[in-house]
């Protein structure tokens, strides 16, 4: 990228023979700078020559809506005022100011509609490298379309192409047009009865997208709707109505608007980093995970998240290495809250469990020389360690990364947990259901060392095993209520947490 930023400044520019603008320096950031030097520093916006590009500007600020942006963040009214001649610009240093706004207003659009309006993180920890210099790469680009003639495609030609980004704008599109229609109403469905006669459930229908009209249908037909329904909004696809269906079904469409334009840009700023290295990406409320290399999916897996009470926090880091045979340190809170009432009522629960215990200098403690009926929340000078194993509750793979939290990815002996529909049953950390395959992938080099180890299992004095990350892999974790399936297709989850 830096060589074709230099490339475009060292090209001479179609707009040399025009007017120069004044020096901008006390004007304009990075960005600005970096589209003036590639224009030649002219006028852009303001004089005839500029009104087309000025029209298109402004034609694509009307699609914001569209694209899961504001236009009132882009300064419509300026654009606005000036293509309808309606600006008064006295001096040189007026028009000057003029056309560096509406710069500066282009880059932040087409920025946005790259990157994504990342206005709030969309994770409570990033320790990734941040977008390196956004608006000097948009700003050359722009200036480069405007200079050859091809701003009239330029939106196209910058927006993300893979399915997940073209199914959920495809949504905001057909979301959008409902709602600002004229003689939109939300019309929340009150019956359970699944038949034609209940009105409101075919307009319900028809106004999710469902099905295209609210005319009366056979009763079969109307099942596989209801049905089509029900998948969209991740439930059990029977054709029975459930009052739980049926408040999915009455979210209000704009609710399920801002889930849409948050899930568009969130997909536009994942796309930057799966454009740089593989990414296992985690959505919490789809309790599913994603393993992309060079942008393309390669692995898919059903997850298991914490419950609401022990959420999992949405993050971004780096995996770091990939544990064979992990031991569990279980957490001080599920120690004293959840393992010791069951030592103090069974002695024997701790060696059935395979769980030693620590003192806190990472020694090695007899459980029976401890007075455990003296032992509570606020008096537990121990750690708990649960030994490396089938049945250790961390499975046999273990992913490392570095976040606040004290969370990670890793296997379970709980297979069936994955059969269920809402998997909401950890303390925080990732189950993976494909974690060993995953594991694999992400050895690289050290898969076969990894495979001979399994090979062998577990034994008796096993030790933890650490296969290091050679190169850099991303991890997210996420948090989309509409987000697309493994098939591309948008589908509405519940809000788990409650933070819409």
């Amino acid at each position: 990228m830096k060589t074709f930023l230099l490339i475009l400044l060292l090209l001479p520019s179609p707009f040399a023979a025009s007017q120069p603008l004044p020096n901008i320096s006390q004007h304009a950031d990075t960005g600005v700078h970096i589209f003036y030097q590639t224009t030649g520093k002219t006028k852009t916006w303001i004089d005839s020559a500029g009104r087309e590009n000025t029209r298109l500007f402004l034609a694509y600020l009307r699609q914001a809506p569209f694209l899961g942006l504001d236009m009132n963040d882009y300064n419509p009214d300026l654009v606005e005022s000036l293509f309808n001649n309606r600006l008064k610009m006295p001096s040189t240093t007026d028009s000057l100011n003029v056309d560096v706004r509406i710069t500066k207003t282009a880059i932040h659009f087409f920025r946005d509609i790259v990157y994504g309006d990342q206005i709030k993180s969309p994770v409570k920890y990033n320790g990734l490298p941040p977008l390196q210099n956004p608006d000097a790469i948009i700003a050359a680009k722009l200036a480069h379309s405007l200079a050859t003639g091809q701003f009239s495609t330029f939106l196209e030609s910058i927006e993300p192409t893979d399915t997940a980004y073209v199914q959920v704008k495809k949504r905001i599109r057909t979301l959008y047009s409902m709602i600002t229609d004229s003689i939109f109403k939300e019309t929340p469905v009150t019956s359970l009865k699944a038949d034609s006669s209940n009105f409101p459930l075919l307009t319900r229908l028809m106004q999710t997208g469902i099905t295209d009209t609210i005319r009366p249908i056979g009763a079969s037909a109307l099942r596989k709707e209801i049905i089509s329904a029900q998948r969209m909004f991740n439930m059990l696809d029977d054709g029975t109505l459930r009052p739980g269906f049926i408040k999915a079904l009455n979210t209000p469409l704009s609710t399920r608007l801002k889930e849409l334009n948050t899930a568009l840009n969130q997909i536009r700023w994942l796309q930057y980093y799966k454009g740089k290295a593989p990414v296992v990406l985690v959505n919490i409320p789809s309790t599913t995970l994603v393993l992309y290399q060079n942008a393309e999916p390669v692995l898919y897996s059903r997850v298991i998240t914490g419950k609401k009470s022990t959420p999992t926090p949405t993050l971004a880091s780096t995996i770091s290495e990939v544990i064979l045979f992990p031991y569990w340190t279980v957490p001080n809170k599920i120690a004293v809250r959840e393992l010791l009432p069951h030592i103090k009522r069974d002695p024997r629960y701790l060696s059935d469990n395979q769980y030693v215990i620590l003192n806190k200098r990472g020694q090695v403690v007899d459980p029976s020389g401890i007075n455990w009926n003296v032992l509570n929340g606020k008096n537990f000078p121990y750690i708990i360690r649960q030994n490396t194993g089938c049945d250790n509750s961390l499975g046999i793979i273990k992913l490392n990364f570095y976040s606040p939290f004290d969370v990670y990815l890793h296997d379970t002996p709980g297979k069936s947990l994955f059969m269920l529909q809402q998997r909401f049953f950890s303390h925080g950390c990732v189950r993976v259901e494909e974690a060993v395959p995953l594991a694999h992938i992400l050895a690289g080099a050290d898969v076969a060392a990894m495979l001979d180890l399994e090979k062998k299992g577990s034994q008796s004095d096993q030790k933890p095993v650490s296969f290091p990350i050679h190169g850099t892999v991303y991890v997210f974790i996420l948090y989309n209520t509409a987000w697309p399936d493994t098939t591309g297709q948008v589908r509405f989850y519940e809000d788990i947490y409650d933070r819409n």
